[in-house]
């Protein structure tokens, strides 16, 4: 009697298959700079700038794609407010800062797999949050209240991790995994492109 393979849960098949466009991001992105000693206003300014660019987006696609969220999961919360709100303390005028659009390339979800598979990668990096905190608080003290709210832990009011590791833990398909790969891989690949350190004008 042939053996049938066991369906991997969600959370640890996601994590496979995103694994070197997630090492990217943690190793070649602008997101490393903000880690750094010494970070300047203006290396902080523009990683933020690549932040808004990247999140605007996906910001958009979330939307557009509501309906797909399931029963258990919190709605998404945008990001890109936030972001504004820091950057326009930096002194970024907001009619500079791009809105989002459809015009990124990304595939809007489709199903509920899809739509997982964004909102993996979106909560997943929100955990990061309080790394960054710690490190840009070093380099900037309580001047950070002013123009770092977004790293803020607790700013996003909801975290959405612990809820979407159970319902990621409910797909049964190995179609639906496939399905929220794909999109994971997008999504991945889109912050990888926008938050690249070539795209920082200070560097």
């Amino acid at each position: 009697m042939p053996l049938v393979k066991a369906v991997p849960s969600g959370h640890v098949f996601l994590r496979r298959a995103t694994s070197r466009l997630h090492q990217r991001i943690d190793q070649e992105s602008v997101l490393t700079v903000l880690t750094i000693p010494g970070v300047t206003i203006d290396l902080y300014r523009d990683a933020m700038l690549s932040l808004q660019r990247a999140y605007a987006a996906i910001d958009w696609l979330l939307v557009q794609a509501c309906a797909w969220c399931p029963p258990g999961l919190p709605s998404y919360i945008p990001r890109v407010p936030a972001i504004n709100r820091d950057l326009t303390a930096l002194g970024v005028i907001s009619h500079d800062l791009p809105s989002a659009s459809a015009h990124s390339g990304l595939k809007v979800p489709d199903t509920e797999a899809a739509y997982l598979g964004v909102r993996y990668v979106v909560e997943g990096a929100q955990l990061g949050s309080r790394v960054i905190h710690s490190h840009l608080h070093e380099a900037f003290g309580g001047r950070l209240s002013e123009f770092g709210t977004f790293w803020t832990p607790g700013s996003i009011l909801q975290c959405s991790w612990p809820h979407l590791l159970k319902i990621l833990g409910r797909i049964e398909s190995r179609e639906s995994l496939a399905a929220a790969a794909g999109a994971a891989r997008m999504t991945f690949r889109h912050m990888v492109t926008n938050l690249a350190l070539s795209e920082m004008k200070s560097l």
